[in-house]
């Protein structure tokens, strides 16, 4: 028996010979039950059995079908959308340089010398534009100067470039429980004859 065997098979002495109550110790202190009685399950961390109604390309197509299914009475619960070969896509959105990094530091930069210029006009309310607008230039020319300088002195590999990351499957199956299967296929027939006309 190897040490796995062991803490597996082991029993705290508050779990040994006491019938599991929910939210108590089960399987031998092992697992425990969904103290909050949640919705969550074990079927939310496993791929969706039942039958696969159509194959799709692109994730619209599929959404475009559920959204069909539902509206003609299958049950929402009954439909899943399985992506196969997921794989992830970061596509570059555009060049970060002295530029962009002086006018993104700017921008928070203003931001936090206008909430500065509204604290200093709730103290002193003799005058609002004036702190409002001095905290607003101050604040972006203090937040571009610090962007720079950040910039230029980041140690490590820099990042040069904006990006946006994205998770996309090679193709979508729609699947039914199979219970409503003989129900999904008459909606999508309707749905396709509809498509169709």
């Amino acid at each position: 028996m190897d040490g796995f065997d062991r803490y597996r098979h082991e029993t705290p002495s508050d779990c040994a010979d006491v019938k599991p109550k929910p939210g108590e110790c089960e399987n031998g202190g092992v697992s425990q039950t969904n103290r909050f009685g949640g919705r969550r399950s074990d079927a939310g961390f496993r791929i969706p059995d039942g039958e696969t109604l159509a194959t799709f390309p692109g994730y619209p197509e599929a959404q475009a079908l559920v959204n069909s299914l539902v509206t003609k009475g299958v049950p929402a619960q009954a439909l899943s959308i399985v992506g196969a070969d997921v794989t992830l896509v970061e596509r570059v959105t555009g060049k970060i340089g002295y530029g962009r990094a002086a006018l993104s530091s700017a921008m928070s930069g203003s931001w936090l010398g206008v909430l500065a210029g509204l604290v200093f006009v709730i103290i002193s309310p003799t005058d609002v534009i004036t702190p409002i607008v001095g905290g607003l230039f101050i604040g972006a020319g203090v937040g571009m100067v610090a962007g720079m300088l950040i910039f230029t002195f980041s140690t490590g590999p820099k990042r040069l470039y904006r990006s946006l990351q994205q998770v996309i499957a090679q193709s979508y199956r729609v699947v039914v429980d199979t219970q409503q299967h003989s129900q999904a296929v008459t909606a999508m027939e309707s749905h396709e004859s509809g498509s169709d006309s």
